[in-house]
């Protein structure tokens, strides 16, 4: 099962965009947004994108989202999970946590928790990778507003990560 992994987009549509075209062509099953989305344009597009291919889109909130309460706004009826500032989700038997990462004790605790096979995070602008004990750690870079943008895509059964350009 492959699944995407966004973060940051700060509310460029046109790498969103990309984004989602390029999800969809590795035939991603599920996409995970750790926060910073910039805006409902953000989340419509995903939506629009992934939500006829029945394809959840879970979303966390980062540091440049959690001032407006606008959030909880955006359609309920749609492929898009808002689930605050941490996300939790098992798939393919795999347990899977996100957040922005700008709360480094949050981070912190999810990453040595050893609950965790994932913890996708963002909020650094770096694309980084690597294990800690048994729990791998992925943020995929920066999508919007910073050169280049990057997206991941994991494949849990290989456990392979591929780096998507934008």
């Amino acid at each position: 099962m492959e699944i995407g992994i966004i973060a940051d987009t700060h509310g460029d549509i046109a790498r969103t965009r990309a984004a989602a075209r390029i999800f969809r062509e590795y035939g991603v099953r599920a996409v995970f947004h750790c926060g910073d989305i910039g805006g409902f344009d953000v989340l419509t597009e995903l939506a629009s994108a992934f939500q006829p291919l029945e394809v959840p889109v879970y979303v966390v909130y980062g540091n440049c989202d959690v001032s407006s309460d606008d959030w909880k706004f955006f359609p309920t009826n749609s492929s898009i999970s808002l689930l605050g500032r941490f996300g939790e989700v098992e798939l393919d038997g795999r347990k899977i946590a996100f957040l922005h990462g700008d709360d480094r004790v949050q981070f912190r605790q999810a990453l040595n928790s050893n609950q965790y096979d994932y913890v996708f995070t963002g909020h650094t602008h770096v694309l980084h990778d690597y294990r800690q004990g048994n729990t791998r750690c992925i943020n995929p870079g920066v999508a919007g507003h910073g050169q280049p943008g990057t997206a991941t895509v994991l494949d849990l059964d290989t456990d392979t990560l591929e780096l998507i350009s934008l």
